[in-house]
């Protein structure tokens, strides 16, 4: 799907360029489109670098109201996991969770947080003790009693370093793992339950 959005959102642009990429997400906060990373011809098929790191530092942003795409330069440190990445809103934050990291079979297991209205990164420390590394996967924020969890669910990855018994982990032919692994992540203590 957003693919499909990023095609169709480039004819509208009036002249303006703009990277085709491909294994994004596009999330929404108020009127605002926000496009980060992805599989993109200029990303390179690097863990990391300098040149990987200016990449991914920018979120281009879609006005829904105007129709008009504006380019912004992020503060912080910008997750390595740019391609399958999960992610989801609450209030000005998007939190990113894992994806593909655009070399070899390399996924990642980190949470990062992007706070929309400075521009931002921040790392959700000790998140990813549990979790397997990993893309293509979903994520929602669910609130219960005052609270807010992030619920991280399934994807596709390598081979985990913890097992929990309560979910499945298939080995594939290419190497990689899928599972329906379910995690919650409690926003305002920074705990996992599983």
């Amino acid at each position: 799907r957003g693919s499909l959005f990023t095609n169709v959102c480039k004819k509208r642009m009036s002249g303006k360029s703009f990277k085709m990429r491909a294994s994004h997400k596009a999330p929404v906060i108020g009127e605002s489109l926000y496009l980060w990373a992805g599989n993109q011809v200029d990303l390179p098929a690097v863990h990391d670098s300098l040149q990987k790191r200016e990449v991914t530092s920018r979120v281009d942003v879609y006005q829904l109201s105007t129709a008009d795409w504006s380019s912004h330069l992020t503060r912080g440190t910008p997750p390595l996991g740019v391609a399958g990445y999960s992610c989801t809103t609450s209030h000005s934050n998007i939190y990113y969770f894992g994806g593909d990291c655009g070399h070899d079979d390399c996924y990642h297991n980190t949470l990062n947080v992007l706070n929309t209205i400075k521009m931002q990164w921040t790392s959700c420390s000790n998140a990813e003790q549990s979790f397997m590394k990993k893309g293509y996967g979903g994520m929602i924020l669910l609130e219960f009693d005052g609270a807010e969890y992030l619920v991280i669910i399934g994807g596709l990855g390598s081979t985990p370093t913890v097992y929990h018994p309560q979910f499945q982990y298939d080995q594939l032919k290419s190497g990689d793992v899928r599972t329906n692994e379910q995690l919650l992540y409690n926003v305002s203590t920074g705990k996992i339950l599983l």
